[in-house]
Order: C-alpha cells, then structure tokens, then sequence
C-alpha cells in the first residue's frame, strides 16, 4: 500500500481558487498523492496540472469524475489521465436516473460497466466505481444494489469509502476484504454523530473522531496490497482535519509494522 493522500474534495473551495495554493499545504504535510475530484476535466486544466505536479513533487493516482462525462466524453477523460500520468478513473457515483429510475435503469447502468472497462483499459487506464449508502440498499432480487453490481460485472474495479459503509452498519474492514482483488482505493473517513435539535444525526469526521476502526481497516489494506488510500472529509477546517487524519494513520501504520 503507498503513502496515505487526499481526495481534493476534501480542499475543493481552495482549489477552486488556485491548484497551487490548495496543494502546496498538502505537500508540506508529506502528502505525495491525490485523488484530483471537481475540477474541469479540461485539456488546459490538464497542462496546468500536469506542470503543478512536476512542481511540487506529487502524483495524480486517481481522478474522480461524474458519470456523465466518465461515459459521454471518455476521450477527455483519457486525455486529461495521459496528460497528467495518471492510471485510474473513479466514476463518482451512481447516476440520481438509477437511484429514482427503477431498478431496469441500474441494471442497465451495471450492465454497461465492464465494457465501460474495456475501453478505458485499452487506453491504459483503469476504471472503478465509488460507493455511496445507496449501494447498500436491497432490490426486488434480494440482494443490494452494490451485490448485484459485483455479481454482473467482472471487471470494473471497486473504489472503498469507510464512511458510507460504516454509515450503512457495516464493518468497512469486513467489506474490504469482500472486494478482495476487485478493489483499487479507500476513501478514509471517520462516522461520528452530533446532535441536531433533538436529533442525533450522522456526519463524516477526522480519522480518529469517529466510531470506525482504522487499525482493523488499515491491516485489511494493507493485507490486499491496496493501490492507493486517500483521506477524504468535507469539514470547514479542511487542513487541520487531513494533518489530524494523517497523524493518526501513520501512527496505525507504524504500529502494524512493529
């Protein structure tokens, strides 16, 4: 398993701004990979991005892009993956069409994804999916929605989020190993629950601030020899958060080592 990195949802509002300034702090935490997510996937953000890495001595392991484009402009997603040397394209999320659409729209969806696969393997890029809780939700057939994905498609690789998973009742490092080689990235994020008036309801947290097991998520990691894991919150503190996050996984890291 490589360095934990970051999912630049995490900086979004930064690095609407200017890529360098939202990156350059990462850098100096020791950050050497991202997961570049809501930028334009655009020859010319392609070239700045490209120089910026160079620049600050960072990789792009993967690039998070919704299915609109992952699917009506495989192309420009190519190109942008060349350009910037990157391997790996991460579809989103499930389309609202299949989440509000009937079930014949999401297996029409799954459906489309191994040869979806192939056309970007062909180009040498990788391309999974990324998880929500709607995934975890069960079909007329019995099984959930992410069951049915896995079981129709042999392929399409599966990018992990601990807090959706764990938000669902399930044990991420349990489903970690249920993906087993079909698996490229983690998402690491911690559950935590806050009180909303006289509701007490769910939100993402620093590692570590949660209710998530990370040691038993890193040992399963780090056991399937995982291709990447980036930390990933959205929080008004973004910097103090990823640094928190980072200090607390290096140290289950180190910790495994011994």
């Amino acid at each position: 398993m490589t360095d934990f990195g970051v999912q630049t949802f995490t900086v979004r509002k930064m690095q609407k701004k200017s890529l360098r300034e939202a990156y350059l702090p990462l850098v100096k935490m020791g950050i050497k990979g991202l997961e570049v997510a809501r930028i334009d996937f655009t020859p010319k953000r392609a070239e700045e991005l490209g120089e910026l890495i160079s620049e600050l001595g960072i990789e792009v392991r993967s690039v998070q892009v919704k299915p609109k484009y992952v699917f009506g402009a495989p192309e420009r997603i190519i190109d942008f993956c060349k350009t910037v040397g990157c391997k790996n394209t991460v579809i989103s999320m499930l389309p609202f069409s299949c989440i509000l659409g009937g079930e014949e729209r999401f297996y029409n969806f799954v459906d489309s994804l191994d040869a979806q696969s192939d056309l970007y393997a062909n180009e040498g890029v990788t391309l999974a999916y990324h998880h929500h809780n709607w995934e975890y939700v069960r079909l007329s057939s019995g099984k959930t929605r992410m069951e049915e994905l896995l079981s129709r498609t042999e392929r399409i690789k599966i990018v992990h989020d601990t807090y959706w998973t764990a938000r669902c009742g399930r044990d991420p490092a349990r489903e970690i190993r249920t993906f087993g080689s079909r698996l490229l990235g983690i998402h690491l994020r911690d559950l935590a629950f806050t009180k909303s008036g006289l509701k007490v309801v769910p939100t993402d947290a620093a590692v570590g601030d949660g209710v998530i097991d990370f040691e038993s998520v890193v040992r399963a990691a780090t056991e399937l020899g995982v291709d990447y894991c980036v930390i990933e919150q959205n929080t008004t503190d973004p910097y103090g958060e990823i640094e928190k996050s980072l200090g607390r996984l290096n140290a289950i890291r180190s910790l495994i080592k011994e």
